[in-house]
């Protein structure tokens, strides 16, 4: 049995390539077609022919991009019938911090108190009566580009007048001391300074291109050591904890612990991911203290260079669950930034489907 993608770009070069080499790898089983979905004839192009479904990679860098995906991808999904992968409620919440707390608080799922204003003077209200320190954030930006945490009322007061202006918010470009391996990564760079120019100018456009106005996200700081990321695919579970690096901001560390986790960790994750109908999500997950979980960000899509997502006993692997109990299976399955995992979910998909 054969299958046809479209695979829907943005407006990035580079976000979609591990789609392609997924389904390169997958072998004469899988043919594909690249449509950027933010050029003026992207509806003509996908109606062109018959997709067995409309593989997606929703972008994370400036929000006017973010808002053009998901209103694109509702016509297709919603108003057109088309089969899309992640789901369109996942590719919702992605990189949409403000959505992602509605929904969360919406489905009663455990998670920091968030607060978001569109008023000035609500937001400078709750500025004087908030407890310290406070968390800031911008509803889009990744590895904690966005993030800020706050210890007294005027930093909070400064920080709200320039959102409500015509300046706005933007997020962080300088390159992030969090993560670990710092001298590693210098030398890597300093091998080919006008590319590490390059970047870092891309990098730079692309916090401030696009600054937040006009709103504030604000959340209940917890105070915590570390952070679960835990990861589904399908039926695939893994799990390991991001420790801080530099600095008290966990978010955007490369910093890991391979402990295992419970299995009362592992039932809730399949719980919020239930909930939403959510089979290729990381939920990143606070554990102020033990058995007590709240879930700090979700995203169907996150970067990881290892080939593996959990190391248990030294061993790489995943979870599945068999009855009540959860097994463990060794195995390197997030090879290619998980999108080999994630491919293998849709073919079964669609191959039960068929049957």
């Amino acid at each position: 049995m054969s299958y046809y993608f479209a695979i829907l770009r943005n407006e990035s070069e580079q976000d979609h390539l591990d789609w392609i080499k997924a389904c390169e790898q997958m072998g004469r089983e899988v043919r594909y077609k690249v449509i950027d979905i933010t050029t003026a004839d992207w509806l003509e192009e996908v109606l062109k022919e018959d997709f067995d479904c409309l593989l997606t990679r929703p972008p994370g860098q400036a929000n006017i991009f973010k808002n053009l995906y998901d209103e694109r991808i509702y016509i297709l999904h919603k108003v057109l019938g088309k089969r899309i992968y992640p789901t369109y409620e996942e590719i919702l919440i992605y990189e949409n911090k403000k959505m992602l707390s509605y929904w969360l608080k919406a489905n009663k799922i455990p998670h920091p108190k968030t607060y978001v204003f569109y008023f000035k003077k609500e937001a400078l209200d709750y500025a004087k009566s908030c407890d310290l320190p406070i968390v800031a954030k911008t509803s889009i930006g990744a590895a904690g580009s966005g993030v800020r945490i706050f210890y007294n009322q005027k930093d909070i007061e400064n920080y709200i007048d320039r959102a409500f202006s015509g300046k706005g918010v933007s997020r962080s470009w300088v390159p992030n001391l969090r993560k670990g391996d710092i001298g590693k990564r210098t030398i890597n760079r300093l091998k080919n300074i006008p590319g590490f120019i390059r970047y870092m100018r891309k990098k730079r456009k692309s916090a401030t291109i696009d600054p937040q106005k006009w709103f504030v996200i604000f959340q209940e700081y917890i105070k915590c050591d570390f952070e679960w990321r835990c990861v589904r695919i399908g039926d695939s579970y893994f799990a390991h904890k991001k420790v801080g690096g530099r600095g008290i901001i966990i978010s955007g560390t490369s910093e890991v612990s391979w402990d295992g986790p419970s299995g009362e960790l592992l039932d809730f994750v399949k719980g919020v991911t239930e909930k939403g109908g959510f089979f290729s999500q990381a939920v990143d997950i606070f554990e102020p203290e033990p058995g007590r979980f709240l879930v700090n960000e979700m995203q169907c899509f996150w970067g990881s260079k290892n080939p593996h997502q959990m190391i248990i006993d030294e061993k790489p692997g995943r979870y599945i669950q068999k009855g009540s109990k959860w097994m463990f299976e060794e195995g390197n399955f997030n090879v290619n930034n998980s999108y080999n995992l994630r491919l293998k979910h849709v073919i079964d998909i669609l191959t039960n489907i068929k049957k």
